[in-house]
């Protein structure tokens, strides 16, 4: 399967050149995407495809990028992408609560030929917003407590070797009000069949600078044992 260090310091460093060469206001999420998928298909046989229906999801709910193996029709991966950037316009983007969405909607793909690809969440940013939108975006735990950091409870954080890190286990079940509310406003379609645990890991991240471009790329599993998924209403019962 792909070498997602080297996709990551690629696409960093891709975008990165048209920062140098003037061209950031025509950088958007598509040319992420473009980027993303030139990377992928030049590390594996098999054709990358854009805008893969999310087989399990209502409507028109889309997977950016799937790459299938050489000989079947096998998936070996499904990523979603985010471009993490200044707004240049009025419009708000809550990249964390959107990430995190990503997430669960790479975990929720149950179609048979998807069984034992590399679930991906790419992220690339600007150097800053990801900063502040992203590594230091926190919650407030609710009853006078402090603030959360969202990363470390929902995703993995960074270490000085992001591929010797092994992949964490997040429980939803234990969530706190915070981010059970957090959840629920990520998107509204994952709600009724929620993972009750999934795993993830930090399986790239590259710079090119303190104040340039940065890629993170995790890797959402399954837990080995059965899935268990709950609606947001049975897993999170209102409290009288």
């Amino acid at each position: 399967m792909a070498d997602w260090v080297s996709v990551a310091e690629a696409i960093a460093c891709r975008i990165q050149y048209e920062y140098n060469c003037g061209r950031q206001k025509l950088i958007r999420e598509d040319f992420v995407k473009l980027v993303s998928a030139e990377v992928l298909q030049a590390q594996i046989e098999g054709k990358v495809e854009a805008e893969f229906n999310h087989p399990d999801l209502p409507g028109n709910t889309r997977i950016d990028l799937i790459a299938r193996s050489p000989q079947a029709q096998n998936i070996q991966a499904l990523v979603e992408i985010k471009w993490v950037r200044r707004s240049t316009d009025q419009m708000v983007r809550q990249w964390a609560r959107e990430i995190v969405a990503d997430v669960l909607r790479v975990e929720r793909v149950q179609a048979g030929l998807a069984q034992g690809c590399d679930r991906i969440v790419l992220v690339a940013g600007e150097a800053q917003e990801m900063r502040t939108q992203l590594w230091e975006r926190r919650v407030q735990a609710g009853n006078g407590n402090a603030r959360e950091n969202v990363v470390a409870n929902l995703l993995q954080a960074r270490l000085a070797a992001a591929d010797a890190q092994a992949p964490r286990t997040i429980s939803l079940q234990n969530l706190g009000p915070a981010f059970q509310k957090f959840i629920r406003g990520a998107a509204s379609e994952l709600l009724n069949a929620l993972p009750t645990v999934y795993n993830i890991r930090l399986v790239a991240h590259f710079a090119t600078r303190h104040d340039g471009i940065e890629c993170a790329i995790w890797k959402v599993t399954r837990p080995q044992q059965q899935r268990v998924v709950r609606s947001a209403n049975i897993l999170w019962p209102p409290m009288n």
